[in-house]
């Protein structure tokens, strides 16, 4: 008995919209059709989109489902693991596939639909009332039978052509037609070497130089390819063409002769060779944690290794990968950073060789296809930032998510507003391989479910070598000014620390969480503050550039000289950020090299690189920076660390603003000190016997974690509840407040106490939208969890139903 046919398939489009869309499977492709391919369809009155399969079926409920118009893949792009991960992370973040789809897949593989131009006239009929632009794409049509609209552009010299387009539709003079631009070709790589028939004896190669001797150039190729590769290896085309400086055409004429053999592999594959992995070596502490590690790899609960900084966590991380590549299987290994993979790639390629490979937003759309293919094959380490978790792994051995504490990890922006460290776990569980989560500051909800038998837990109390964790000492802001033992920024026992570094040879981190000159500019007369027109949020003042800039929208206006409210020369920059203490460095160091290291002045990945590099090279002898020099950076030569008004991190209207302080002055103080001499941390404030500083200078990790976990469980926050955060944004801020209490009253109905405002958040204003935020905490061991999330999207629904919040935006945030 034979099945009978799919006829239909519910499909992920490319759109912020909720749920799959059903179109009509036409006969011809029903036999061919599979799930996680790609296919293009119409959607809307004429646009085209590259939809995924999501299932197949032989019955719907739409009367006139529009067909599919081509199949554009012909094996399937996603596997059904992927497709599961989609579907948990849509109904964990409350998010659409189609969302998930725009931040998953490479724009190579995101097609878009292009309007292309024909004509309806006869041919070299010219209606008399055409204008002279529409004469001009009637002149164009007639050579060329059809036209892109970019040409068009050009043909006009002008931008705005969809109008004149419109008038030519409207007098049935031309049609629009809509079609797919598929770009999705993988690079292609030429590999060469010398040809089978000549390495069979040192007489059949002298026979190969004869034969070319009489041009200068094919010889000089030759010899160039002889040198470098005694083993007769492969050699990139390109390469070889650079040493020995010549054309394509050289290289050509000899695969031609039969001297060289060529090879066309996939961008990021190899040829097949016997390569060797570096040997790796562990001290005895990291060998007994490195044996525990594998002695849990049997189960399926994450294991966390927490380590102090500069302990070796990297090292024990290559000898696992190196086992796990030795059985042919993939390694994800998530950074939280760009910033941060130039110099642990480095680091990791010495071992690793052509085996690892990056994976990130600078990357080329042609170099993020060749990476995701490579993902369907086996045996490579796949580096990279938090999108790397969508790569369509076929054969997964193990993930690895390094300084997962960092709140990197969590998208924030459009949706899905995912956390990368949470959602490889999951796929940890989906591919069955193990998952390790290291730092030398556990996010607190990973140090709990650690102690609650959830996370096997390893510990690394040692740094590697001979080095040991750095003397940390406080200087209180409160009594210097009086005493007079300060200049500008910096008390005089830090200026003299930072003298007695550069004696020895040192190199000095000033660290300082806050980027541009000044955050605050504000009158002495009448109290004004510039404030951004659009955000809730004071300008910074940025010298260099000469303008106070928002850090929110990026608003950005030229310095006042007179007050514009009251008209006085009273205007006072107060607060300072890591552009002024650059500036104050430079006065009380002019003979000493220094790099800052922010977003301001390294704001591509290319520019950062070039800043850590030159610092690790001792081009420089001081880096100011801001939380960018935390984030697990090795620099061997730093002998201090100062950091600024440290105590100013402790009050961000946050409830996880003294987990994220902890983390930040530890992570930094660890950059000091990471060989033989121990490292030396100056923290300047005014609430220099704060709890939390207290921690971090007398190293008392596990104290801190009781001690917030105790804090959280009082006031009832994450780990002991699960956080959801609706903000309600609108332009008119009664129409947000009135939305917002629309929501709250449906979802109190439901959900009782669990729901936590409406009110006014920190930033009040964002981008030129009023907000108002609601809260739900939901028990951790709520069973209910996805059903009470499917009440949540029902109620937003509902809202947005209502015609006078049809402009209302919502956004959710599920763990914020």
């Amino acid at each position: 008995m034979h099945s009978t046919p799919p006829q239909f398939a519910e499909l992920i489009l490319p759109l912020a919209v909720e749920g799959c869309f059903t179109y009509a499977i036409p006969e011809e492709m029903q036999s061919q059709i599979t799930i996680g391919q790609r296919v293009e369809v119409e959607f809307g009155k004429r646009k085209h989109y590259a939809a995924i399969v999501k299932n197949l079926t032989t019955k719907t409920h739409w009367e006139q489902p529009k067909p599919i118009l081509s199949i554009l893949d012909e094996e399937a792009l996603l596997s059904t693991q992927q497709l599961q991960f989609w579907d948990w992370m849509s109904s964990y973040y409350l998010c659409s596939l189609g969302e998930i789809y725009l931040a998953a897949l490479p724009t190579a593989l995101r097609p878009d639909s292009e309007t292309l131009i024909h004509s309806l006239l006869p041919e070299d009929v010219f209606p008399e009332e055409a204008s002279e632009d529409e004469y001009l794409i009637l002149e164009a049509l007639a050579l060329r039978k059809e036209l892109r609209l970019m040409e068009v552009q050009h043909i006009l010299q002008k931008k705005a052509v969809l109008k004149t387009l419109y008038v030519m539709l409207e007098k049935r003079w031309i049609t629009l037609h809509e079609k797919l631009i598929d770009s999705g070709n993988v690079p292609k790589v030429s590999w060469i070497r010398l040809h089978s028939k000549w390495r069979a004896s040192l007489d059949t190669l002298h026979m190969a130089i004869d034969s070319i001797q009489r041009s200068e150039r094919q010889s000089r190729s030759f010899i160039s390819y002889l040198q470098g590769h005694k083993g007769y290896g492969w050699t990139r085309r390109k390469d070889l063409q650079k040493i020995s400086a010549t054309p394509g055409d050289v290289t050509q004429s000899l695969i031609q002769k039969e001297i060289y053999e060529e090879l066309l592999l996939d961008k990021f594959e190899y040829p097949s060779t016997e390569s060797t992995l570096g040997q790796v070596s562990l001290s005895k502490e990291q060998e007994a944690v490195y044996h525990e590690i594998c002695s849990h790899t049997q189960d399926s609960k994450p294991i966390l290794l927490h380590g102090v900084t500069g302990s070796g966590k990297t090292i024990i991380y290559l000898k696992y990968i190196q086992e796990i590549l030795e059985s042919g299987k993939h390694v994800l290994f998530l950074l939280p950073e760009i910033a941060l993979t130039a110099q642990l790639v480095q680091r990791l390629r010495a071992f690793l060789g052509d085996r690892l490979l990056e994976y990130h937003s600078d990357l080329s759309p042609k170099s993020k296809l060749a990476v995701w293919h490579m993902a369907k094959k086996s045996g490579h380490v796949f580096i990279g930032a938090r999108s790397s978790i969508f790569l369509p792994f076929q054969n997964l051995g193990l993930i690895i998510v390094d300084e997962e504490h960092d709140a990197s990890y969590k998208q924030n922006d459009p949706a899905p507003r995912y956390q990368a460290r949470d959602a490889a776990v999951v796929l940890s569980k989906l591919h069955k391989c193990p998952i390790l989560l290291g730092s030398a500051t556990p996010c607190l909800e990973s140090y709990h479910n650690a102690q609650e038998k959830k996370y096997h837990y390893v510990r690394l109390t040692n740094r590697f070598g001979d080095s040991t964790l750095p003397q940390i000492e406080t200087v209180s802001l409160k009594d210097v000014p009086i005493l007079g033992k300060k200049k500008g920024l910096f008390t005089d026992h830090l200026i003299q620390m930072i003298q007695d570094q550069f004696e020895k040879g040192k190199q000095v981190i000033i660290f300082r969480n806050r980027r541009g000159y000044s955050p605050l500019l504000q009158c002495g007369n009448c109290q004004w503050e510039a404030i951004c027109s659009q955000c809730d949020i004071r300008l910074t003042i940025h010298k260099q550039d000469q303008k106070m800039k928002c850090h929110i929208c990026g608003q950005s206006k030229p310095i006042p000289k007179k007050c514009p409210n009251c008209g006085q020369f009273t205007l006072r920059q107060m607060g300072f950020g890591t552009e002024q203490i650059e500036e104050a460095l430079k006065e009380l160091f002019p003979d000493r090299r220094m790099l800052r290291l922010d977003l301001d002045i390294a704001r591509s990945r290319n520019m950062q690189q070039r800043i850590i590099e030159d610092f690790q090279e001792k081009e420089a002898e001081l880096l100011v920076g801001t939380q960018m020099v935390t984030k697990g950076l090795d620099f061997e030569h730093v002998g201090l660390v100062g950091i600024l008004q440290a105590d100013q991190i402790l009050f961000y209207p946050d409830f996880r603003a003294q987990e994220r302080a902890f983390q930040l002055l530890t992570q930094v103080s660890g950059r000091a000190g990471r060989r033989a001499d121990q490292g030396q941390v100056v923290i300047q404030g005014f609430q220099i016997h704060h709890p939390v500083i207290q921690f971090v200078l007398e190293h008392r990790t596990e104290e801190f974690y009781q001690n917030e976990l105790r804090e959280r469980k009082k006031f009832n926050y994450p780990p002991f509840v699960r956080l959801i955060r609706f903000q309600v944004l609108h332009r008119n801020i009664s129409v947000a407040e009135e939305a917002a209490n629309y929501l709250a009253g449906l979802l109190k109905a439901t959900l009782g106490k669990r729901i936590l405002g409406p009110a006014e958040p920190h930033l009040g204003r964002i981008k030129g939208m009023y907000v108002r935020e609601l809260l739900i905490k939901i028990e951790k061991d709520s069973n209910q969890l996805f059903a009470i999330k499917s009440m949540i999207l029902q109620n937003i629904q509902i809202t947005q139903s209502q015609p006078k919040f049809k402009s209302v935006r919502l956004s959710i945030d599920v763990d914020p």
